[in-house]
């Protein structure tokens, strides 16, 4: 997946809906559940056994560098059922490993910058399998989202040097179908050429 450069934008790829993104390239990326033998808990394997979870098939990434700092576009179609008690909420999923599918593991947990639409910004989180996760210390991230027409576009933010591996994932959870903690559409690693102009 190709990072654009653009060193003087910072302001507008903030904004989810600025005209600087409608220039750019997305990438189109296929979601699946993370698997129901890797949810945290028997409640939750037994419970949604035979309920459809990770529901979100499909979403589209932009990434933009500028100055020392990633942005990253994610956008995709929500239902048009109301969220109950969990809200829509997206991340960009940084680490390596073939652990993407179940957010992370014991020996090699992945970063998640974490947007939800019933909080103000992002969370830097560590994850080390669904429902394992913690806040990260230091590296500040931040998050812009709007909604058009049941489909959300959110920017998420924070510091290039957190993409080590120079490759990232996506997750999507849809709260309208009680989508938390490792009830997600994930995505396989996006390769990142962090070298693109």
């Amino acid at each position: 997946m190709k990072v654009d450069r653009m060193d003087n934008e910072a302001a507008d790829l903030k904004d989810p809906a600025s005209a600087v993104w409608s220039g750019l390239t997305a990438e189109n990326i296929t979601l699946a559940p993370v698997p129901l033998a890797a949810q945290p808990t028997e409640y939750i394997r037994v419970s949604r056994a035979d309920l459809p979870y990770g529901e979100t098939a499909d979403a589209s990434a932009t990434a933009v560098g500028s100055g020392d700092q990633l942005y990253v576009r994610l956008e995709w179609q929500d239902d048009e059922r109301p969220n109950g008690e969990f809200a829509d909420a997206a991340a960009v999923i940084l680490g390596s490993g073939d652990n993407i599918a179940t957010l992370g593991s014991d020996d090699i947990p992945v970063k998640l910058w974490y947007w939800a639409e019933d909080r103000e910004g992002a969370l830097n989180l560590s994850s080390r399998g669904p429902g394992v996760v913690r806040k990260n210390p230091g590296a500040s991230i931040s998050a812009a989202a709007s909604l058009d027409d049941n489909r959300w576009a959110v920017v998420l933010s924070g510091p290039a040097k957190e993409v080590s591996d120079s490759q990232m994932g996506v997750a999507i959870w849809n709260g309208s179908n009680d989508e938390r903690a490792g009830l997600a559409a994930v995505s396989g690693w996006l390769s990142l050429d962090m070298e693109a102009s």
